[in-house]
């Protein structure tokens, strides 16, 4: 094998931010919380090749794919050495969570022959961090009415930001989402995430919030920058015996995000109707849409 992968670590943590503080993409798949907390159970491996940043993984098929590969470095060379593992590996070369800019760029490399998979399933929702904020405008009045409506219902509450002295309160509120949902594998692999993602916030530089009512935590929300202007939100969780929880924490934890970040990456829908539907409700400012890209033949042919 050309290229040397290693599996993402915090020890890594530094360097991937690096690249992608610099990077245009505003996926949230390249956002070191998602590749770290998410690493065993996708196998995420990074390598920096030939001045590249380079992230591979297995697909929900188990087969290996990678992101588009980030850097001012041999793009054209990177390409080619991934081209060659893959083939040692059996596999064609497969790029997944693909934006525009990318599938443009690997379509000048190869020429056009490049085959090009459509998932609106995992188009990321990216909101003005501003808009979360205020819920300006007509088309968020429905939003301002819940918030007003659990401000209202529940004067007391409180916004903390996540530190050693919430966290088992936190875990507590995912355990018993936990127990209420249907304990699929996924469920499960999302529970430890999510388990993971606040015993090891700190360490992982992520920021969170959660909201308290009579002193029980009723809902929280975590996340990390993508990019210098993006800033994803990666987990959130609410108690929908609270009306209006999800509402609160949405506008609270938005509210606590930098300035310095103009965008707020939701992340996907997943095809959850549901969630699509909420999703929209906030009137995305960008929907960004990624492709699978299979590369059926060698560079410029």
């Amino acid at each position: 094998m050309i290229i040397k992968f290693e599996r993402v670590s915090l020890a890594h943590k530094d360097r991937i931010m690096a690249f992608t503080a610099e990077s245009p993409y505003r996926n949230c798949d390249y956002s070191f919380a998602n590749l770290y907390n998410w690493g065993g159970y996708y196998d995420t491996q990074v390598a920096f090749h030939k001045g590249m940043m380079i992230v591979r993984f297995l697909s929900s098929d188990g087969r290996p794919a990678c992101l588009m590969p980030i850097g001012d470095g041999d793009f054209e060379g990177v390409l080619a050495d991934l081209n060659a593992d893959f083939k040692e590996m059996g596999y064609m070369l497969t790029f997944m969570a693909v934006t525009a800019e990318g599938v443009e760029a690997l379509n000048e490399s190869y020429c056009g022959n490049i085959h090009v998979l459509a998932n609106e399933n995992y188009t990321d929702y990216i909101y003005e961090r501003e808009k979360l904020v205020t819920l300006s405008g007509k088309k968020l009045q429905s939003k301002r009415n819940h918030i007003n409506r659990f401000k209202t219902t529940y004067p007391d509450y409180k916004y903390e930001e996540i530190s050693a002295a919430n966290v088992e309160d936190c875990i507590a509120l995912e355990e018993r989402w936990f127990c209420n949902s249907e304990r699929t594998d996924d469920i499960k692999a999302e529970r430890d995430m999510v388990v993971k993602a606040l015993r090891e916030h700190a360490e992982i530089g992520m920021l969170g919030g959660c909201i308290r009512v009579d002193g029980q935590v009723i809902a929280f929300s975590m996340g990390m920058p993508i990019n210098k202007d993006t800033f994803g939100v990666h987990i959130e969780k609410a108690d929908t015996a609270f009306d209006g929880a999800f509402t609160i924490i949405n506008q609270e934890f938005a509210a606590h995000i930098p300035e310095q970040y103009t965008y707020v990456n939701r992340e996907e829908d997943l095809g959850l109707e549901g969630l699509r539907k909420a999703k929209l409700s906030y009137r995305p400012a960008i929907m960004l849409e990624k492709q699978i890209i299979l590369l059926r033949c060698e560079q410029g042919q």
